[in-house]
């Protein structure tokens, strides 16, 4: 359906020089009206709007947040949209010159708000709305990550959709873990509503709601121990019913089971033993929710690969794991990064210590994995001496992966290469890089592949935010380009960010 382009929302002064758009999504409305005859009814005419109770005009992707709109000729089947979308819950005045609903989930994206009548006309603005550009309406994608300083934060931000700024949600950083503690990896439930935070020291994991109005987080309940020690790296299973993380010195996974209110609890079997791999770092689960794969850091290192239970979330071990891409020589895999193509064909992982990432093809059957080619540098043009290769992410087109050429001395350059991705084979091609503001631990582009950002953990901490190209990968930094992350010790470790519901 077209609908006539009436208002637009605008992020207020409240975001000041930041504004930040807001997303829509679908709903249905509760109420059956009367039937009126087609044209028998006047125009809607939009007098205000107001979003969030009149707070902070954004949402979250996840929607929740309420709306509210006055005017005139409004009837009970009036029917709010947002875009192309109608707004859930609708709820009429007894005067109809007062409509509230509430946004659902919706996708990145500036919409407009208009109040449709049962006739097919579409409101007008009322003419005291000078400025249409005053009432846009858009929809944050929030970005989090853990910071290893002690007690462990989770510093949080809301993403402007249209120009790729980074907003800080008011109260961040939040701190979750004890004074003792740190925090590093983190992630976020698949319908967007709770985030997860591993706490190191203490090998627990938190729980805390996203507010979709603000972005603030809330303890949801006492942290719950994984069974293990250094729990780290944490992924969801797509059906949102399991939670994994890894536990670095516990050379081991946890499994939990996550409740409809977000809440966890240890998953019977917990923790698995990754058999031959060390130091597990990263993890991944297949999108179809079939296989996880970890990174092992220590010993020769490799990647563990588990078939998944569908009903319990059972992990067991693939034969041959832990699994090394020996085609180059190198008889040690110590990984970091991991990552599965959109097509779950292939799985990447970055190589630390050897400045290399590695590839396989993913058996669909098995979840064998079987080398594609021989490792690739990561920064071949640096000269670095240490690290590099801790992170691999693969866009969502599948076209391009991401990785990180890290070193802990200050005076190399840090960057993310950029690598194009053979449609056929799954084969990797240094193809760009870009500097970023410190050394980058992890790099995540947003759901609609326009922007890519990078968390450094050291030299400095920060956040480095960038264009993308979608022809040809290539990054370019944002204005501004970084955002310095105030800890005196330990920097961050994991990002992650909320992803379209639709």
């Amino acid at each position: 359906m077209n609908f006539q382009k009436n208002v637009a929302f605008k992020i207020s002064a409240v975001l000041a020089l930041c504004s930040v758009l807001i997303y829509t999504t679908q709903c249905q409305k509760k109420f059956e009206g009367e039937s009126f005859s087609p044209s028998s009814l006047p125009q809607p005419n939009i007098k205000t709007i107001s979003v969030n109770n009149g707070g902070a005009l954004y949402c979250s992707i996840s929607g929740g947040c309420p709306i509210i709109i006055t005017g005139d000729n409004f009837f009970i089947n009036s029917k709010i949209f947002i875009g192309p979308y109608e707004c859930l819950d609708s709820v009429h005045s007894d005067d109809f010159k007062t409509i509230t609903c509430t946004a659902g989930p919706g996708q990145n994206g500036v919409y407009d708000i208009s109040v449709r009548n049962s006739d097919g006309q579409v409101s007008k603005l009322d003419s005291t709305i000078t400025d249409p550009t005053t009432v846009w309406f858009s929809y944050a994608s929030f970005l989090y990550l853990g910071s290893q300083e002690t007690p462990g934060k989770v510093y949080g931000y809301a993403q402007n959709p249209v120009t790729g700024a980074l907003l800080t949600i008011v109260n961040s950083p939040f701190s979750i873990a004890s004074s003792a503690d740190s925090t590093y990896g983190v992630a976020i439930h698949p319908n967007n509503k709770f985030i997860y935070a591993a706490n190191v020291a203490s090998a627990s994991v938190s729980t805390y709601s996203i507010s979709p109005t603000t972005g603030k987080l809330t303890a949801v309940g006492p942290a719950v121990l994984a069974g293990a020690n250094g729990t780290n790296g944490l992924f969801f299973h797509p059906s949102g019913n399991f939670l994994y993380a890894t536990n670095q010195s516990g050379n081991s996974i946890t499994g939990f089971n996550v409740a409809s209110d977000g809440t966890i609890s240890i998953m019977a079997g917990s923790p698995f033993a990754t058999t031959g791999a060390s130091s597990i770092n990263g993890l991944v689960v297949s999108n179809d929710g079939q296989f996880l794969y970890a990174a092992s850091m220590g010993g020769t290192g490799g990647v563990a690969g588990f078939t998944i239970n569908q009903g319990t979330g059972f992990l067991t071990m693939i034969p041959g794991s832990p699994f090394k891409n020996i085609l180059g020589g190198d008889a040690s895999n110590p990984g970091d990064g991991i990552s599965i193509h959109p097509n779950g064909q292939w799985l990447y992982m970055g190589l630390v210590g050897l400045r290399k990432i590695a590839g396989w093809n993913i058996d669909q059957m098995t979840g064998v994995l079987t080398a594609i080619e021989p490792p690739i540098l990561n920064n071949a043009t640096t000269g670095y001496v240490d690290n590099g290769g801790s992170a691999s992410t693969v866009s969502a087109d599948g076209l391009f992966l991401y990785g990180t050429a890290f070193s802990t001395n200050a005076a190399h350059p840090k960057m993310i290469v950029v690598y194009s991705i053979d449609p056929v084979t799954g084969g990797l091609t240094r193809s760009s890089e870009a500097a970023t503001g410190g050394g980058p631990n992890d790099v995540r582009v947003d759901t609609t592949g326009n922007f890519a950002y990078t968390c450094n953990s050291m030299n400095t901490p920060s956040v480095s935010g960038f264009s993308v190209n979608k022809t040809t990968g290539a990054l370019t930094a944002l204005s501004p380009a970084n955002y310095t992350i105030p800890t005196g010790s330990g920097g961050p470790g994991i990002m992650v960010m909320q992803r379209n519901l639709q």
